[in-house]
């Protein structure tokens, strides 16, 4: 038995690859939405991807799973409950697969998803005993998959079925089960996700903090506090997912559109995402652009600010940024790439097209600032845990992605700067700003970490606005 995963930064997603050489088949746990690389390491090896297995109905990604068993010939497995509308093999609570040599068991673990199954895998060439734990959202690495992207009004109910999943179900293996969870360190699917994308259940028995709370309503409180919050776009990948996405085929190659077929864009219901650096962006942009850098994180802040059936146009620093950001944008269903501005900046404005600049500033600047003019508002961006473990003194609290529904509380004739751990947030924060028609708004682009390193102020604890 040999093991691959597949890790996506940002996304947090982590797909696995296990292969039986002997026999030459492999099976793919939760593939991503992009199956190319999938296909690729399988042809390396000389497998056959046999089946295409899925843990639950995805939150937080388009799954590559039907186009991966349309295109590999493999059968695609998934829980019963999931009710697929599209060809599947259901599978219930302890009813088993084989994979060559591997035997492959379903575990209903409900909590994460109503739906949700775990695999224990044998290799049955050495042992009837499982050596793997396919964990899916349930039991992650140093964290517990969270049970309220359902909806609040099912958190406690899932949380009590996570409790039993973990302790009846997960703990019941042997202390050297490697655990193999779906979402990694990035996810927004919980808390406190550690960045390594494996562990054992016997260092999750010693380590994993909400594994110690043998008492269920404990238990509950525990794992649904200081959740992070998570994108809009989550509310649209459950039905996609059980309908079956449709078929992405080829990953598009770059497309440049020329500045009239941009302007022809932005006439209708187009949006220019910029995804260079912060810096260059607050140096100067087009008009009502957005500033999404390019990254690991792209995709998410795509899906949280742009509404997925918006035309968009990309601004690239270069063209060899296409690739991973058309990528990340089917990752999280949002397929209306047009292309990218052929010359990006200096074409627009070449051509006459409106540029605006808006000011990138340091923790220092920024400290300056506040000497200067008690009228500056700092609107600290991150996530609400993070505001709480310290924050510039008296800056306001609003998360960059709830920016949109929350402009009316801010105050239009007063000096504005956006602040976040590395100047990313910040920075799509202000372009969001900019964009309503704030005209006063500065990024800072470094964080809290360098405001506290260089000994500026701090306080701790919640905001009482935000």
């Amino acid at each position: 038995m040999e093991l691959r995963q597949f890790v996506i930064e940002g996304l947090g997603h982590i797909s696995g690859l296990v292969v039986d050489d002997a026999a030459g088949v492999a099976a793919v746990v939760d593939p991503r939405r992009d199956v190319d690389l999938y296909l690729d390491e399988a042809r390396a090896r000389g497998v056959r991807i046999s089946h295409v297995v899925e843990t639950h109905l995805h939150n937080d990604y388009v799954s590559g799973a039907r186009e991966l068993a349309d295109l590999s010939g493999a059968v695609q497995i998934h829980a019963a409950g999931a009710a697929l509308r599209h060809d599947h093999q259901a599978v219930r609570d302890n009813e088993t697969f084989d994979v060559g040599k591997l035997r492959f068991r379903a575990l209903e673990t409900p909590g994460h998803t109503p739906e949700h199954l775990s695999y224990s895998v044998a290799d049955r060439s050495r042992a009837d005993e499982p050596q793997l734990l396919f964990t899916g959202g349930s039991l992650l690495v140093g964290a517990v998959g969270r049970t309220d992207l359902l909806g609040a009004e099912h958190a406690e109910g899932y949380a009590r079925q996570m409790h039993a999943s973990l302790h009846d179900r997960l703990l019941t293996h042997e202390d050297s089960v490697t655990v193999l969870p779906t979402h990694g360190g990035g996810s927004l699917c919980s808390k406190d996700i550690a960045t390594t994308p494996w562990s054992t259940v016997g260092f999750e028995r010693r380590h994993d903090p909400l594994l110690a709370i043998q008492e269920v309503e404990t238990f509950v409180r525990a794992l649904l506090a200081d959740q992070p919050a998570f994108p809009h776009y989550f509310a649209r990948m459950r039905p996609i997912n059980q309908a079956g996405p449709a078929p992405l085929g080829a990953v598009p190659e770059p497309a440049p559109l020329p500045v009239e077929q941009v302007r022809r864009l932005l006439a209708g219901e187009g949006q220019i995402i910029d995804a260079r650096s912060p810096e260059d962006y607050a140096a100067g942009h087009i008009r009502g652009s957005l500033s999404i850098p390019a990254g690991s994180s792209f995709g998410t802040w795509l899906g949280w600010v742009v509404p997925h059936d918006r035309p968009v146009v990309l601004v690239l620093a270069s063209v060899d940024d296409w690739d991973g950001q058309i990528r990340q944008a089917l990752r999280i269903g949002h397929e209306n790439v047009a292309g990218y501005v052929d010359g990006g900046l200096d074409a627009w404005r070449s051509s006459g097209g409106p540029v605006a600049e808006g000011a990138s500033i340091s923790v220092s600047e920024l400290a300056k600032k506040l000497q200067a003019d008690p009228d500056v508002v700092v609107i600290d961006v991150r996530q609400a845990s993070e505001y709480e473990g310290g924050h510039v003194p008296g800056a306001l609290r609003i998360h960059a992605g709830d920016l949109p529904d929350r402009l009316s509380e801010l105050p239009r004739d007063r000096p504005i700067a956006t602040i976040c751990a590395s100047g990313y947030r910040s920075s799509v924060a202000a372009g969001l700003l900019h964009q309503a028609g704030f005209s006063d708004v500065s990024a800072v682009r470094d964080g809290l970490p360098q405001w506290q390193a260089a000994g500026y102020p701090i306080e701790t604890g919640p905001d009482g606005a935000g």
